[in-house]
């Protein structure tokens, strides 16, 4: 009787307590509808980064040396811009995207003199502001990774001119312009950032879960800042190439090809 009765007063109280806080939930929906949002955002960023983790694919850029130098010596193909600069999530300093190579390669050449890769790090020290250069081939490829804490703004721009600065201080690099009638007025050369943003290809045939969340993913990031925004670069030194995010592509086409009566095929 004593343990029945304990348990029916513990009862009481705890649905005396959860009634209490019902009633203050219907008071503030708001509340209980802001919690649900960002329990399903966070859900659907943390699904939809899983995906397209498994879609990223690094390649080894001491592999595509050979070409880059027969890119840029082509004379045939026009100048994209003297210094060719690209942001890499590898940390390995000898891997970069493959999809940097079919960006520079594929898409449209993108001949420059120079290659440059940035590499953006969390340091532990939350004040942090240091980089670190390696020079891949020299005069040719070069990547730069910074060590930022996370009270530091990522100014990509303002922080890669410093480290352009003082490597012409240093005399370790020449940033004269290699066109002739620019050179012998020893202007400097220009430098073009390549930004990369995925979208949702159409050529996919991904199951009704994941195109739920991917769906929802690429509505959430029209949300968020813009990358040139979130790297603080100048509208003028930037170029945005959009690149599909193929999960699954579309395998089964029914599609065949008719003979008219006249003998000639339809087009």
């Amino acid at each position: 009787m004593l343990v029945i009765i304990i348990v029916c007063v513990f009862v009481c109280v705890e649905l005396s307590f959860f009634v209490a806080n019902a009633v203050k939930l219907l008071k503030r929906l708001f509340f209980l509808v802001f919690e649900f949002g960002l329990i399903f955002t966070m859900y659907i960023w943390y699904k939809a980064r899983k995906i397209n983790d498994r879609f990223v694919h690094f390649i080894n850029i001491k592999e595509k040396i050979p070409l880059l130098k027969d890119l840029s010596a082509d004379l045939g193909i026009p100048k994209y811009a003297s210094h060719l600069v690209y942001f890499t999530k590898s940390s390995d300093s000898e891997k970069i995207e493959q999809k940097t190579v079919y960006s520079i390669f594929t898409r449209k050449p993108k001949r420059a003199d120079i290659y440059w890769f940035i590499h953006l790090k969390q340091a532990d020290d939350p004040y942090a502001m240091e980089y670190v250069i390696d020079e891949i081939e020299k005069d040719k490829i070069i990547r730069i990774e910074f060590h930022l804490g996370f009270r530091i703004a990522p100014k990509v721009d303002v922080l890669f001119r410093r480290v352009i600065e003082d490597m012409v201080g240093s005399k370790e690099f020449d940033i004269t312009s290699q066109y002739e009638s620019l050179k012998k007025n020893k202007l400097s050369a220009d430098f073009r950032f390549i930004i990369m943003e995925k979208f949702l290809s159409y050529d996919n045939e991904f199951t009704l879960s994941e195109g739920f969340i991917l769906h929802s993913y690429f509505a959430l990031r029209k949300l968020e800042l813009t990358e040139p925004e979130a790297f603080g670069l100048d509208t003028s030194d930037f170029c945005i190439e959009k690149i599909p995010f193929v999960v699954k592509p579309v395998s089964d086409i029914a599609l065949k090809r008719v003979t008219l009566k006249g003998g000639g095929s339809k087009n």
